[in-house]
C-alpha cells in the first residue's frame, strides 16, 4: 500500500481537517488531532512510498481504518464543473458547490439524510408564532428590511396579517440591487402604516470596514452588522419592544451544517435555561434581568461591538465570520464609538429589544413555497423580482456571486471551513420543498457564483 491522505482532508499543525460535507454520524465530526509524532508522519505522506517505510505505521493504520488515509489508487478526485458533479438525488446538493460532499449507497447527502432530525429546528432566536401588541409604545416591532423576498414577505406578514405597527429600517448598502430599491419604494406607497427608516454608514468609515473584511475573506458580505451600529441606539431609545429578522428557514438550518450554531441551541428548553442562568448573574449584580431575545439581541451588538467574550475564546469556539466583522468593524473607531457606548449603556440598564424569529413555513402555512411567495407579493405590495425569474436565494444584493464565488473558492483550496453557503441553503430548499430541485439546480449553474472564475460583478 501507497499511503496518502483521502481527498479534501488537510493537516493543520497537529490537527487534520476535512474541508467537505461527511455523512452522518462523521457529520460534525470534521476535526482529528494528532499526537505530535502522527502528525510528524502524516505530514511525510508523499503518495511514493509504501507504508512500511514511514516511521510511525501503526499511526497511519489508525488513520487507514477511518478512511482518513487510502492508498495512492483509491484517493478520490474533485469534478472540474456542475456540470460533472455528482447531485444528491432528491435535493441540489452536489459535490462541486459542495466539495467533500459525501452521497450515500442510496444517492443521498447528509443534509436529506438529517432533514428529519432537524426539521423543527427553527432558530437560534426564541421563535414567536405571532408578536405581541404593545399598547403605550409607538412600535410593536422593528424589522431590518432590504427590499428581498423574505424581509419583503416578513415585512408584508407582520403589517396585513398580524397587523402590527412596524418600522422598517433599511441600511442603504453601495450593492443594493436595482430591484431591490423598486420594491422598497413600491412597499412604502403599498403600507401607508408602516414606518420606513433608510440611513447610510459614512462613506469613509464604510471603505475602511470593507477593505478589512475583504483582506480577511476576499468578499464584502457583512449584512446586517452595519444595521445595528446604525439603528441600535434608535431602538433602545424609542422603546421598540422587538427586533426581528427576516431569515428563511434554510438560512437558519444554514447554521447547523457550517458548525456555527450546535443544533441543542435551536431547543428552546436550551435557550430558556441559558436565559435563567445569565439573569441570575444579572440579578447578583443587581441588574434587570433579560426578557426572552433580550440576551440574544445583547450578545449579538456585544461581539459586533467589541469582539467575542473572554469565555468565548476560552473554550475554544470560533465564528470566523462573526470574528472578521467585528475586527473589520474595529477599524472605523469613531464610527463605531457611539454604538460602543450604546451597548455598555444596555448591558447596565438591561433596556433593549427582544430578538426574536418569526418561522416563515409556519407563517406561509406549513411550506415556505419561493414562487408562490414571489406572486403574492408582486400582487399585495409591488415587490419587483430579479431579471432572473429562476433565482430565489438572496434577491437584495447586486454582487451576491461574488460571496458565493469567495466562499466557494476559498472552501474549495481549503483556505477556510466555511461551507459556501448558498450552496447549503439551495439544498435546504429544494429538499424542503421551498423550491423544487430542477429550479435550484438552474440557479446554480446559470444565476449563482459557483464558476471556476470570479464572476463578472467581481469588478464592482
Amino acid at each position: 500500500m501507497i499511503p496518502v491522505l483521502q481527498n479534501r482532508w488537510k493537516l493543520t499543525g497537529t490537527t487534520l481537517v476535512y474541508y467537505g460535507l461527511p455523512q452522518p454520524p462523521r457529520l460534525f465530526r470534521r476535526r482529528i488531532s494528532l499526537s505530535p509524532s502522527a502528525a510528524r508522519t502524516v505530514a511525510m505522506l508523499d503518495g511514493r512510498r509504501p507504508l512500511e517505510d514511514y516511521p510511525n505505521p501503526s499511526a497511519l493504520r489508525r488513520l487507514i481504518r477511518r478512511g482518513v488515509v487510502v492508498d495512492v489508487k483509491d484517493r478520490k478526485t474533485a469534478p472540474a464543473s456542475l456540470d460533472e458533479a455528482r447531485f444528491c438525488r432528491r435535493c441540489a446538493a452536489n459535490d462541486y458547490a459542495i466539495p467533500g460532499l459525501e452521497l450515500d449507497e442510496n444517492g443521498l447527502c447528509p443534509i436529506c439524510n438529517t432533514e428529519k432530525r432537524f426539521r423543527k429546528y427553527k432558530n437560534v432566536l426564541p421563535v414567536l408564532d405571532r408578536i405581541p401588541t404593545s399598547p403605550g409604545k409607538k412600535y410593536d416591532a422593528a424589522l431590518f428590511y432590504t427590499g428581498g423576498k423574505d424581509s419583503s414577505y416578513l415585512l408584508w406578514h407582520l403589517a396585513r396579517v398580524q397587523k402590527l405597527r412596524i418600522l422598517a429600517l433599511t441600511w442603504e448598502t453601495p450593492f443594493m440591487s436595482p430591484w431591490a430599491r423598486e420594491s422598497i419604494q413600491h412597499a412604502k406607497a403599498h403600507l401607508p402604516e408602516v414606518d420606513f427608516l433608510v440611513e447610510r454608514a459614512p462613506d469613509e468609515a464604510l471603505k475602511t470596514i470593507y477593505r478589512e473584511v475583504y483582506r480577511r475573506q476576499k468578499n464584502v458580505c457583512i449584512c446586517p452588522s452595519v444595521a445595528y451600529v446604525l439603528f441600535f441606539q434608535r431602538l433602545v431609545d424609542w422603546e421598540v419592544p422587538f427586533l426581528i429578522l427576516g431569515n428563511e428557514p434554510a438560512q437558519c438550518r444554514n447554521l447547523i451544517y457550517n458548525g456555527m450554531a450546535p443544533p441543542i441551541t435551536f431547543r428552546p428548553g436550551i435557550q430558556r435555561l441559558a436565559r435563567w442562568g445569565v439573569n441570575l448573574g444579572r440579578l447578583l449584580t443587581l441588574r434587570r434581568p433579560f426578557k426572552a431575545g433580550q440576551m440574544e439581541l445583547f450578545f449579538t451588538v456585544r461581539q459586533l461591538a467589541f469582539g467575542p467574550a473572554g469565555i468565548v475564546k476560552a473554550i475554544g469556539w470560533r465564528n470566523e465570520l462573526v470574528e472578521n466583522t467585528a475586527a473589520s468593524l474595529a477599524m472605523a473607531p469613531d464610527f463605531l464609538a457611539p454604538f460602543q457606548t450604546a451597548v455598555r449603556q444596555a448591558e447596565r440598564s438591561g433596556t433593549l429589544p427582544g430578538l426574536v424569529h418569526v418561522d416563515l413555513d409556519d407563517a406561509a402555512g406549513g411550506c415556505y413555497d419561493w414562487a408562490d411567495v414571489k406572486e403574492l407579493l408582486a400582487k399585495e405590495i409591488g415587490w419587483v423580482d430579479a431579471p432572473a425569474k429562476d433565482k430565489g436565494l438572496h434577491t437584495s444584493c447586486s454582487i451576491e456571486k461574488c460571496k458565493e464565488w469567495s466562499q466557494f473558492s476559498r472552501f474549495r483550496d481549503m483556505e477556510s471551513t466555511i461551507l459556501p453557503f448558498s450552496a447549503v441553503e439551495l439544498a435546504l430548499a429544494s429538499g424542503s420543498g421551498s423550491v423544487d430541485r430542477e429550479t435550484a439546480i438552474s440557479e446554480l449553474k446559470h444565476h449563482s457564483g459557483f464558476t471556476g472564475k470570479p464572476p463578472a460583478e467581481w469588478e464592482v
